[in-house]
């Protein structure tokens, strides 16, 4: 079988392409190496209290997105959750300060983005299916599983991470793989702290400390879930993540919650349970300007998206996908019976 389109990907990009291109008719599948969707919209489910470890909230400033969130908030996906933060700044901790723009969050977890989506999108989504090799014969994407099965397309849309990305597309579309090339990817050290039920003064801390940029209160998010605990999450700058990430467990989880704890003026030092998450890709050094998603020039029609191409977050990864749905769309020209691309 040949699809119209193979998405590599499920991620927020890769869903909402995989969305325009069903709603247009074209028959396409997602490919994702991991069991979850929605990428760093992740949450684990932690003796049964559902955690953000990754992307902590959203917010809507662009009309298209704005619509997509009412949609969601109208279905109950996400709700309003605060409209201020806490900041960190040389040293002195103050409330939020007038900017009032909602930011929004799931009850039942970041994952919820990721279900949202697919539930749109009418399509296979194959996880756990990691894409090992990509090659281009005859006007035809092939990728080849890590399981040795070999998915076929007669376009692709890359929303990989952009190294993962590269490495995949250097014999297939050198023009691509030069492109992501360019793309840095900082990492991003989390973790997660649970402790008794406790008030807190915030529900985020905004820093711009040497070792610690976010400290998000994540059971204000969802206090009737988190009944007689207190979570909180701690993600590292990239700074401190780049210098620390094969470092010992023990000694980041300790050296985060000490700094916290001086951020936040609450002790955090001792939780009841904790854990580490290492995001190797978590956020583009410089989101790269010229486009939501990137047409290459390749054996077959190719297209590049994810946040990294539309200014980061969970709204530059969303408008990326539609983007590069969009973009297969004004190229495709109907055929005999079949989905043709015009290069």
């Amino acid at each position: 079988m040949i699809h119209d389109t193979i998405i590599l990907g499920a991620g927020v990009a890769g869903l909402a392409a995989a969305g325009v291109l069903r709603r247009a008719g074209r028959e396409t599948v997602v490919l994702e190496k991991s069991r979850g969707l929605g990428g760093r919209a992740a949450t684990r489910r932690w003796d049964g209290l559902p955690v953000d470890h990754g992307a902590q909230f959203f917010t809507a400033r662009s009309p298209e997105f704005t619509r997509q969130v009412d949609d969601w908030l109208a279905r109950g996906v996400c709700h309003e959750w605060t409209r201020g933060f806490h900041r960190y700044r040389e040293g002195e901790l103050s409330p939020p300060d007038g900017d009032n723009h909602p930011r929004y969050a799931c009850r039942e977890g970041m994952s919820a983005l990721g279900r949202a989506l697919a539930s749109q999108v009418d399509a296979p989504i194959e996880r756990q299916a990691k894409v090992v090799a990509i090659r281009g014969e005859r006007g035809v994407w092939i990728l080849t599983c890590e399981d040795g099965r070999e998915v076929r397309g007669r376009s692709l849309v890359v929303t990989a991470p952009p190294p993962q990305g590269e490495t995949l597309l250097a014999e297939s579309a050198p023009a691509a793989a030069e492109l992501l090339h360019g793309i840095a990817m900082d990492p991003c050290l989390a973790v997660v702290a649970r402790f008794p039920r406790r008030d807190l003064a915030w529900r985020g801390i905004q820093s711009n400390d040497a070792a610690i940029s976010w400290i998000g209160h994540d059971t204000s998010k969802r206090p009737d879930l988190h009944e007689g605990k207190t979570i909180v999450v701690v993600h590292a700058s990239p700074a401190f993540s780049r210098g620390n990430y094969a470092a010992d467990e023990s000694e980041i989880i300790a050296a985060l919650l000490a700094r916290a704890s001086e951020i936040s003026g609450d002790d955090l030092r001792s939780p009841e349970a904790v854990f580490l998450q290492r995001w190797r890709y978590a956020q583009p050094v410089a989101p790269r300007d010229g486009g939501h998603a990137v047409s290459v020039e390749a054996p077959a029609p190719l297209v590049l998206a994810g946040e990294c191409f539309a200014g980061g977050k969970i709204e530059g990864a969303w408008l990326s996908g539609v983007a590069a749905g969009e973009t297969l769309l004004s190229r495709f020209v109907a055929g005999d019976g079949d989905a043709t691309v015009e290069m």
